[in-house]
């Protein structure tokens, strides 16, 4: 017998140096979740592979179980309480590197709960779920949506306005997988309360040239566009080796680079395969604990399978 549903779901990369809590971009890197019949009242969660629950930790502080009971009820599906469901989580995304993994199972929870409901969310309802479950809507928006996203907050009668843009057939994503975590809480405490008003509005020039560097292909743009003055220059100091890393990637032909989300991961944009390749080759051999490995864009995002007719959405 199938599961009742699949899910998938991308890894994502967020800030792209400017783009701070607003621009990110979905990475080839996958969590799938299949939804089965359980075999007593409740949710059990089996998880694999990269970012998984600790042994011992508490069920109900899971992000996929967390957010499956919020898309649920969403959906108007079973009450709180009821109905026997079992969640097999096998994921290839490290957690706490900066690559999304709590917004990929934050979005996977939502899809799955979503998908035993009587009537599906709208959208633009699961990117608010999802907004208010991660706490911003930058990675989440790539998760659900692939390619490019600018997600950015507005108000509460329109909590998140999201444009979604087609990654840039030459452009090839190289990763460095820090081995070291970091914790979105501390990387946010380290941000100072306010910055220069020169330095918001420098930042503000580079973000609108990072929107137009991924609109029009320009890749001779990213090296202005992904460099940053609000976030980077405070986190940097805190991550061994990821200042050295963005340098080596320039240094080998990078069209930009940048920490991913709040590191200590990095992410280059290349718009060839050999600087690509020499990207790699380099930072493997930087001598900083980790590892680096080219991957694709993502331009589906979250696919949900219902093994009843075998579509996806």
């Amino acid at each position: 017998m199938p599961p009742i549903a699949t899910v998938e779901v991308p890894a994502s990369s967020a800030n792209l140096g400017s783009g701070f809590n607003c621009f990110a971009v979905a990475l080839s890197l996958k969590l799938r979740a299949e939804l089965w019949a359980g075999d007593e009242a409740g949710i059990l969660l089996n998880a694999h592979g990269e970012g998984v629950p600790e042994p011992g930790t508490d069920p109900d502080a899971n992000l996929v179980i967390r957010s499956f009971r919020e898309g649920m009820r969403a959906a108007h599906g079973a009450p709180e309480g009821s109905g026997a469901w079992r969640i097999e989580v096998s994921s290839m995304i490290p957690a706490a590197r900066g690559l999304g993994s709590s917004a990929a199972a934050i979005v996977a929870g939502l899809l799955l709960g979503a998908s035993v409901g009587r009537n599906a969310p709208s959208p633009d309802e699961l990117l608010a779920l999802a907004a208010t479950l991660e706490g911003h809507p930058d990675n989440v928006a790539a998760a659900l949506y692939g390619g490019f996203t600018l997600a950015v907050a507005t108000s509460t009668e329109a909590p998140v306005t999201l444009r979604r843009f087609r990654a840039p057939d030459d452009w090839i994503p190289v990763v460095f997988v820090a081995s070291a975590e970091s914790r979105t809480a501390q990387m946010r405490a380290a941000l100072p309360a306010t910055v220069a008003h020169r330095d918001a509005a420098l930042q503000a020039g580079r973000s609108a040239l990072l929107a137009t560097a991924i609109m029009t292909g320009d890749s001779s743009l990213l090296g202005q566009a992904m460099a940053d003055g609000l976030h980077q220059p405070y986190r940097l100091p805190l991550l061994d080796g990821a200042a050295r890393l963005i340098d080596v990637a320039y240094e080998r032909g990078a069209a930009g680079a940048a920490l991913s989300g709040a590191g200590p991961s990095v992410l280059a944009i290349c718009d060839s395969p050999i600087f690509a390749h020499s990207v790699e080759k380099a930072w493997n051999a930087a001598g900083v604990p980790g590892m680096a490995t080219r991957l694709r864009f993502d331009v589906a995002g979250a696919r949900l399978q219902h093994s009843s007719d075998g579509s996806a959405a």
